[in-house]
């Protein structure tokens, strides 16, 4: 009774606002996108239900606060110019939200008006967000983006920019935190002219940059075609997916980049996205998502994957804490 209960106050609204009573059960539960609204489900796939509906434009990771009283996600927008002498320009706009389990007056609570904050990552500690910061995404004229690691101060709300080279024709995306905060596991990618290529994940010390592009190449290379990586709440590994198209896969990497395991290969004609890999909070499992729309569950110890969710619409999944 009382889980159909909170299932009807999540759909419940009042005006234009909504009312919300998210049941969060600790360990167990998966936030999700599905079609550009976020939506909850246990572990093993049961209880699938809206949380934040109606926006559609949800995008990319998300990622739970150490205490599950929050989740900060992405919405996706446009900027857009009209020339005055015909013609226009348009590129795709992103800023960070809170969506909130206990809220009773408001369902989602904007954090970052950069209009180029995306793919965000709690620390450990609470005490930050990691996230890809677009230093061009507030110029209405701009044709390409600037993307580099940013961190959102959960206290302070100020935002600090990692430094990089000046003339850099690199850019770093992707971020994913150590749990003691200090290194960082990143997507490199080489911008030359208007081609973008992904040359892999590099590791390193936050206290490390600025680190110089033939350093960065070096790192990357050494995880080249690797994607969208997620270390391990233990810190023992970090997960990514690999892009390779005649043998993808969801695969580990001890962060001393000494040991390598494939986690899952899936079987013909069911590719991985590029999803972030979410771990669960013993470190024992993880979450990929397909491009069919489905979500996985898969054992780190003996790689068995189980589909919870899809075929359908789904993708980017989040393991509370």
């Amino acid at each position: 009774m009382r889980n159909l209960l909170l299932s009807l106050l999540a759909l419940l609204t009042i005006g234009s606002t909504a009312i919300l009573a998210a049941e969060i059960n600790a360990g167990s539960t998966i936030a999700f996108n599905r079609g550009g609204d976020i939506w909850l489900m246990e572990a093993d796939g049961s209880n699938q239900r809206p949380w934040v509906a109606g926006i559609t434009n949800a995008y990319g990771k998300m990622s739970w606060a150490p205490d599950n009283s929050k989740l900060v996600f992405c919405r996706m927008g446009q900027v857009s110019t009209q020339y005055p002498d015909g013609g226009m320009h348009q590129h795709r706009a992103y800023d960070l939200f809170y969506a909130l389990p206990d809220s009773s007056d408001n369902w989602w609570e904007g954090i970052t008006q950069t209009l180029g904050a995306t793919w965000p990552e709690f620390s450990a500690a609470g005490d930050k967000i990691a996230f890809v910061h677009d230093l061009e995404a507030d110029n209405a004229q701009a044709k390409l983006p600037q993307r580099q690691i940013s961190f959102w101060d959960t206290k302070t709300f100020e935002i600090t920019n990692l430094p990089v080279p000046e003339n850099s024709e690199l850019m770093a995306t992707m971020p994913t935190l150590s749990p003691d905060g200090q290194r960082l596991a990143f997507m490199l990618t080489l911008l030359k002219g208007q081609q973008f290529t992904q040359l892999g994940v590099a590791i390193a010390d936050v206290a490390e940059f600025p680190l110089s592009d033939q350093v960065l190449m070096d790192r990357a290379a050494k995880l080249s075609r690797a994607l969208s990586p997620s270390w391990s709440p233990d810190g023992k590994w970090i997960a990514f997916v690999y892009s390779d198209m005649s043998n993808p896969g969801l695969l580990v990497v001890s962060p001393d980049l000494s040991e390598t395991r494939v986690v899952w290969s899936p079987p013909a004609g069911l590719g991985l996205t590029g999803a972030t890999p979410s771990w669960s909070s013993d470190s024992q499992q993880l979450l990929c998502a397909t491009v069919n729309g489905s979500i996985y569950k898969v054992n780190l110890a003996d790689g068995e994957a189980t589909r919870i969710s899809g075929p359908g619409n789904d993708n980017n999944p989040a393991w509370c804490n």
